[in-house]
């Protein structure tokens, strides 16, 4: 099992090669468990000012890469990833502001 340093090395190795500097701020890794319980890895992957967030196509062949080496590397749990832009808002809980 690989540590949680290397999949974040291997991780930022993709997505920078395939984001380039424009588009590609850094990343986080964290490890937990899936909807079904399985242990995973979860990518926070940051991007630029700028970027298209209808632009999924390098970032998705990125992910397909990086499932790939995982796998090379004898690495069973599933990198989910999850991009964040830059202004993306935390909503709260409507709930809450009801007096």
């Amino acid at each position: 099992m690989l540590k949680q340093t290397d999949v974040r090395d291997v991780a930022r190795d993709i997505f920078s090669r395939a984001l380039g500097p424009d588009r590609f701020d850094h990343l986080d890794v964290e490890l937990g468990r899936d909807h079904y319980g399985d242990p995973s890895f979860f990518v926070a992957l940051y991007l630029k000012p700028g970027v298209d967030p209808r632009d999924v196509a390098d970032t998705s062949r990125a992910h397909a890469e990086l499932r790939q080496r995982l796998l090379d590397l004898d690495e069973d749990r599933f990198p989910y990833v999850r991009k964040h832009f830059p202004g993306d808002e935390i909503l709260g809980d409507d709930e809450a502001e009801t007096p």
